[in-house]
């Protein structure tokens, strides 16, 4: 090998060492940037003994690790944004400065000093007060709870700004980089290390999935269902926007062109989709079941004071806003703000116990069809699944059972019927295909709820009805009296209905018996209608006549039928008349039965006798109430024979604390899903610090997976201080080594000139 040839290696050799050099000084001097990627200079040996060269300066990165830190980002961003709403949402409703439940305890407490002393004016004053603390802690938790909604919503607006600006420098780094392709000069690392960091941070704020195009090495970015974020060099604009049901909530959208389409059930993943996932799942439940309590515990407190009766001796009122007022009634429909038609709605709450804590979407798939979807189980119902069982309603009036509805064929109007309401669409014009109507039962009514009542004097402690026994009564029956229908009065007026005052008594069995002179014998008395038998005043005779029988009782006037079935018949049927059967054997013309109570000590049945002379008469039985129009009565413990009470108004019966109780008694009811008012709150406050738990659970294991898949990447793709000071010294022998060459080749140049 020629001096020449050795000269050429020693130059090459130290050019290429002197870039190796240079390499791994940009590797020490970056040590510290984010998201540098540690690169690597590729020697390679020319052919033919022709020395050494850099073949290519390589970037030490693992896409594939890297997309899975952008998904572990976006997971871990997600959990963690929805913990820290959780937690505060559990915090607040678990303090007793806020909590409904503590209020609850000073309501119910307060109640029970109006129950021990029901004619205070202060216990009641007390009571009052108590109450509209109570309302006030429902308004003020659902306040709050509505605040984090708009705290969701500033946040996204914000992280959408940083989702648009993000977008826009990818779309920037993916021109550099097809520029630099291009012109055939090789990618920097270091751009294609600044968009790893934007698509890095670009996960914390949504999950996304990339496409790499091979030829250009251009990065498209797509959210949600292949939304496209950032196609090649231009980058489409994500937005926020006014729910078109829900004008208290931004939805997401993206705009392609002219064209803004609304993403917000497609997008998951960092803190937008943990954001959207709280809002739409632990918050808005959390707002519908505080909702519900509230609405079941109004209506049935006012419910059962309506029974009772204040100290001015009036009924009942309202104790707390009417459930069902227009305004409340209206605000559970909300009609999309791009319908076609201009159809507006009220909801109308039947049966509180039957409402669920969720909000129902209604979309018509043409005029007269539709599909109603329940939100909590995603249930679906079509106007095929509706009157499914008995007869179609005819009008909007009968439509009174839930699984029904009526479209109004002339006016366009619908009434339907659901769990426990009614919804009620006017048309206006024909639905068209594509509206959509948002139903929120539960959703308002605990910023709604209201104290009503303000004087003392109206709380309706007692009953209007009141018992008493005769003094005479010997047996150990206790009888009472409970309102069950808030207009009782009205309807205990009814003609032939009992009207209070009444007189309850109890009777012995019936029994039979046949005159001296009879041939034939009467027995077994049974009792078939004991509606019939309260027309009927004993003894009743009974008289073998030309082959049938002849009857009366000692009514005035009497009750009397004649020719009632013939001698022979085994058994006399004198239920339609008298309510009774009584067995007939070998009877002649002329034998005479008596039909009265007997003489035993035996409780058989109960009479009811009003001062108009009309009568009830039932079997006893102390395991269920007598029910009457408007009122029932239950008699507990064993009356004897002859023992008799009076029901009647409670006139003056200003001490009296029957319907008091009966509203206490309700802090124990299960009237929400087999649970009390406070235990259904209880079991709120319960799911809310589990998803809480869960979210944090899922947030550590997050981070735990990320840091370790950072922490891979680092060692794969991470500068090495140690590695790169042993390659630093590597390089420089080696480029002395070079350098070494180069003398040893001038040396040998020099002696051969001077050997010519």
């Amino acid at each position: 090998m020629s001096s020449f040839g050795l000269l050429t290696l020693g130059t090459q050799s130290l050019q290429a060492n002197q870039t190796a050099l240079a390499v791994t000084g940009q590797n020490i001097s970056n040590v510290n940037t984010e998201g540098y990627t540690r690169q690597r200079p590729v020697f390679e040996s020319r052919e033919g003994q022709g020395g050494v060269t850099i073949d290519n300066i390589d970037r030490v990165a693992d896409d594939f690790l890297n997309r899975q830190i952008w998904a572990d980002s976006s997971t871990y961003s997600s959990y963690d944004v929805f913990e820290d709403f959780a937690n505060e949402l559990d915090n607040l409703m678990a303090s007793d400065v806020t909590s409904i439940s503590t209020a609850m305890d000073n309501y119910f407490g307060a109640m029970q000093t109006a129950v021990d002393d029901p004619v205070s004016l202060p216990n009641r004053e007390l009571f009052i007060a108590q109450a509209e603390s109570l309302t006030q802690r429902f308004n003020d938790l659902d306040a709050n709870i509505r605040r984090q909604n708009e705290t969701i919503n500033g946040q996204l607006e914000s992280s959408v700004a940083a989702i648009n600006s993000i977008a826009q420098n990818i779309a920037q780094l993916n021109d550099d980089i097809r520029i630099a392709n291009a012109a055939g000069n090789g990618i920097s690392s270091e751009l294609l290390d600044q968009r790893d960091l934007k698509l890095e941070e670009l996960s914390e704020y949504i999950g996304f999935t990339t496409i790499e195009d091979g030829n250009t090495k251009e990065v498209s970015v797509f959210i949600g269902n292949g939304a496209p974020l950032v196609v090649g060099q231009s980058a489409n604009t994500l937005t926020t926007m006014t729910s078109p049901a829900d004008s208290t909530q931004l939805n997401l959208g993206i705009q392609i062109g002219s064209t803004v389409g609304d993403i917000t059930g497609q997008v998951s993943g960092g803190k937008v989709g943990g954001m959207l996932d709280y809002r739409d799942t632990t918050l808005n439940e959390t707002l519908d079941e505080l909702g519900r309590i509230a609405l079941v515990f109004a209506d049935t407190m006012n419910e059962q004071h309506q029974k009772g009766m204040d100290l001015n001796g009036d009924a009942g009122g309202l104790m707390f806003t009417d459930i069902n007022n227009s305004t409340a009634a209206r605000n559970r429909v909300l009609a999309e703000s791009d319908n076609l038609s201009s159809a507006s709605g009220m909801v109308i709450i039947n049966d509180v116990t039957k409402v669920e804590a969720t909000e129902y979407e209604l979309i018509f798939n043409s005029d007269d069809s539709f599909t109603l979807i329940r939100g909590n189980d995603q249930v679906r119902w079509d106007e095929n699944e509706f009157n499914s069982t008995g007869i179609p309603p005819a009008n909007a009036s009968e439509v009174d059972e839930d699984g029904e509805y009526y479209l109004d064929a002339a006016t366009g109007d619908l009434t339907l019927r659901i769990d426990g309401f009614t919804l009620q669409l006017d048309g206006a014009t024909s639905f068209s295909q594509g509206d959509k109507f948002l139903i929120q039962p539960t959703r308002n009514a605990a910023s709604e709820i209201d104290t009503v009542i303000n004087d003392a004097s109206q709380l309706a402690l007692g009953s209007p009805l009141s018992t008493s026994a005769d003094a005479a009564n010997t047996g150990t029956g206790v009888v009472n009296v409970a309102i069950t229908d808030k207009d009782y009065a009205d309807q205990s007026a009814v003609v032939s209905q009992l009207t209070p005052p009444l007189n309850l008594s109890f009777l012995s069995p019936l029994d039979a018996s046949g005159a001296v002179a009879n041939t034939g014998t009467a027995s077994n008395v049974q009792i078939a209608d004991y509606d019939t038998l309260s027309g009927i005043t004993y003894p009743v005779s009974i008289t073998a006549v030309g082959g049938a029988f002849n009857i009366t009782d000692s009514g005035s006037p009497a009750t009397t039928v004649t020719g009632v079935g013939a001698i022979g018949d085994a058994e006399l049927d004198l239920t339609a008349t008298f309510g009774f059967t009584v067995d007939i054997a070998a009877v002649a013309n002329g034998d005479v039965f008596t039909i009265d109570h007997d003489d035993s000590d035996v409780v058989a049945y109960y009479q009811l006798t009003d001062e108009e002379g009309d009568r009830q008469v039932g079997a006893f039985d102390p395991s269920e109430s007598i029910t009457l129009e408007g009122f029932e009565v239950t008699i507990t413990n064993q009356p004897n024979l002859n023992d008799t009470f009076t029901i009647q108004p409670n006139t003056d019966g200003v001490s009296d604390n029957s319907n008091a109780l009966l509203l206490s008694d309700l802090q124990f009811v299960k009237t929400i899903e087999g649970a009390s008012y406070q235990d259904k709150y209880g079991q709120t406050v319960e799911r809310v610090g589990t998803e809480a738990a869960v979210a944090q659970i899922n947030a550590q294991a997050g981070k735990a997976v990320l840091d370790s898949n950072i922490a891979q990447r680092s060692s794969i793709s991470g500068v090495n201080l140690d590695e790169e000071a042993a390659k630093l010294v590597q390089y420089q022998q080696a480029y002395q080594a070079s350098a070494q060459l180069i003398q040893v080749a001038q040396t040998i140049f020099d002696t051969l000139l001077q050997s010519v």
